[in-house]
This record gives structure tokens, sequence and C-alpha cells, in this order.
């Protein structure tokens, strides 16, 4: 991905507010009963905004976690060709990294005066623990284990993007299908260090960083919590005659935490087939309770 590449994505056309910024099966209230009582103006304007954390999640990821741990591994002796491609991959992310934080800023000017995240505010307590853990990915490989499963993700995300492209706002379609150009090549990436580091890893320490693995998911990527009853909030502040629902939406959309149907659309084997083959494949994740997963044994049985 260019820099022209990432200026055409934002270009000086206005976004479309009359458009959808994701398809509503991507979003988490439409698996509520709230999302079929909310007008059709309520609804497209709840896309947007959790199109906005979308983007936010994935700025957050790719310069909190990606970036420095990319940093990191290069640090460490590699085949050139290996080498090579961490430093593409590092690129491409802070690339990426750009190009979502400018169309945020295109988006919601007012959201994004002078910072990246609205709706996700992750306490500093924890940003300064994973800012260290992750400058020790020999320590903690779980973190390869995070961006193979979220970038094959974002892979599925991207696809199902452009098959809805006419419902949806064309600088998101754009970024998406730049951003799905590149991941293929970073899901290679991710299981070429994955094969390289996780089984040098002593047993216990596998053991270990699956089960963080696993809470990590769980806390971060998966249900709904903080940042998205913040963008509830945002849509009953612009919203006023909401106020009297706003505790009712935000209970429905926890309660997806505990729900199959929505957890298995973030995390299955049609969305994350390669993450999950390799889940099958290390006794220490078929142990576990993870987001969307089974092992395949029981999925045959």
């Amino acid at each position: 991905m260019t820099a022209v590449a990432t200026a055409y994505v934002l270009e000086d056309s206005p976004v479309d507010s009359g458009k959808l910024f994701l398809p509503e099966e991507l979003t988490p209230l439409y698996y509520t009963p709230s999302y079929g009582a909310l007008t059709p103006e309520q609804r497209r304007r709840y896309n947007q905004l959790h199109a906005l954390y979308f983007n936010e999640q994935i700025l957050y990821f790719e310069t909190a976690l990606g970036h420095p741990i990319l940093g990191a591994l290069l640090h460490r002796p590699w085949p050139d060709r290996l080498a090579d491609g961490l430093r593409q991959f590092q690129e491409e992310e802070r690339q990426h990294s750009a190009m979502f934080r400018r169309l945020n800023q295109r988006c919601a000017p007012e959201l994004y005066a002078g910072r990246d995240h609205y709706f996700v505010q992750v306490p500093k307590v924890w940003m300064a623990v994973s800012r260290w853990a992750v400058d020790h990915p020999l320590l903690f490989p779980m973190f390869l284990w995070l961006m193979l499963v979220q970038e094959e993700r974002s892979l599925y995300y991207s696809r199902v993007i452009l098959r809805h492209r006419e419902s949806i706002d064309p600088h998101f379609v754009k970024a998406h299908r730049l951003h799905l150009a590149d991941e293929v090549g970073h899901v290679r990436w991710d299981e070429e260090l994955l094969d390289a580091l996780w089984q040098r890893a002593h047993p216990v320490l596998r053991k270990v960083n699956a089960k963080l693995f696993a809470w990590m998911l769980d806390e971060f990527f998966a249900g709904p919590k903080r940042a998205q009853l913040r963008v509830v909030e945002e849509l009953v502040r612009e919203f006023t005659e909401l106020r009297e629902r706003r505790l009712e939406i935000q209970r429905q959309l926890l309660a997806l935490s505990a729900d199959d149907e929505f957890r298995t659309s973030l995390y299955s084997r049609e969305i994350v087939p390669r993450t999950f083959a390799r889940f099958d494949s290390s006794p220490e994740f078929r142990i576990l309770k993870i987001c969307g997963y089974r092992p395949q044994w029981e999925v045959v049985r």
C-alpha cells in the first residue's frame, strides 16, 4: 500500500451521510430486539458511529500492538526474506493507521480533533502493562495469535463490506479494499512468525500464553463492553428521544456476550478458518473456551 493509495482513499469528496458505513450484520446492536425499534435514521446513525468505533479498534490494535511487536521482533536476527517482510509489514501497519485515522477525522472532525480515540478509552495502567509486554514477544508469543486472529477476521469483514459496496459509503469501501489487499500478506507473515516462535517456547509458557490469549480476546475483542456502550451514549446524545430507552439498549448489548449466535458472528470457522485450524493442532488451545471456537472433533461429532 503506497502513500498515493492512502491519499486516494481520502480524496476530497464528502462522506455520504445518507449511506451506511458498514453492513448491518457487522454491528452488534443488529442482534438485539432494540435494533428493530429504532427508526431508519437512528439505525443508520448507529451504524455510522459503530463504524467509527470499529476504525478506532483497528487503529488501536495496529498502533499499540502490531507496530510495537513488529519493531521488537526486528531487533532479532531473521532470514533476509522474513526480515524484509517484517519491515514491509510494519510500514503497511503504519499506513493503515494513517488511513483509518484520517477517515475518522473526515467523518467526524468534532469527535477526533486532536485525538485518535473517542469510544476506545484504555486505562493508563493497562496501556503501560501492554506496552511492556509487546516489547517482549518471546515471553508473550500470545500476541502473534492475537495478530493472526484479528487480521484474518479483518479479511472476512473487508470481503463482506465489498459485497455490500452499493449500500456503503465509497470512502469506507475504498479503505477496506486497500486494507484487504495488504491483510492477505499479513496473515501469511503471522503464520510464519508462529511457526518460528510458538513451538520453540517452553510447554509451560505456551499454556500460560494460551490462557492469556483466551482472556484477552474475550475481554477486548469479543462481546460488547465499555466502548460500545459509549457508542450508544453518543447515539442518545444525538437522538434525545432515546434517553428513556438507553439503559435497556445497553442491557441488551451487554447480554450479547452470552449469545452464541452473536459470538459466532465474530469468530467462526468461516470467519477465521486458518486460526481455528491452528487451534485444532495446538493442545494448549483445544482445552480452552475461546469465543466462537469448538475443537474440530466436537464440530463433526
